[in-house]
């Protein structure tokens, strides 16, 4: 088998929308990419579980370019502390900006193949 995302965009009201990347055999290096997007929006919330697998942690990281952790420029939220489970909640929503909507996720597990689902609660706009 190999690496399988699936993403699904859930509006939920005037321009909110959930984001749920469920993720079979990620790894290190394994990304979802994320379409269908408002071109500016705010991220209110980060949550992250390894849910099975041969990994003990995950550090996910969202961004607007394919590999986000790699730079400043397009990284738009990373995670402080590896952990089974992520909840990381905005104390002020984070501003990004993609000309065409499309956002770009990795768990980034800390050893061999895992499922993972991550959620991110999205806003459009500023």
């Amino acid at each position: 088998m190999a690496y399988t995302p699936t993403v699904t965009i859930t509006a939920v009201g005037s321009g909110d929308y959930v984001v749920q990347v469920s993720e079979t055999e990620a790894g290190t290096a394994t990304e979802a990419t994320i379409q269908g997007l408002p071109p500016k929006g705010r991220i209110r919330a980060q949550i992250s579980q390894l849910v099975s697998g041969t990994g003990t942690t995950i550090d996910p990281v969202l961004g607007t370019a394919t590999n986000p952790a790699a730079s400043a420029l397009t990284k738009i939220l990373g995670n402080g502390t590896p952990a089974a489970g992520i909840n990381n909640q905005a104390s002020r929503p984070i501003d990004y900006y993609d000309v065409d909507g499309t956002l770009y996720h990795r768990s980034v597990c800390d050893a061999g193949l895992n499922t993972v689902v991550t959620i991110y609660l999205i806003s459009s706009g500023w």
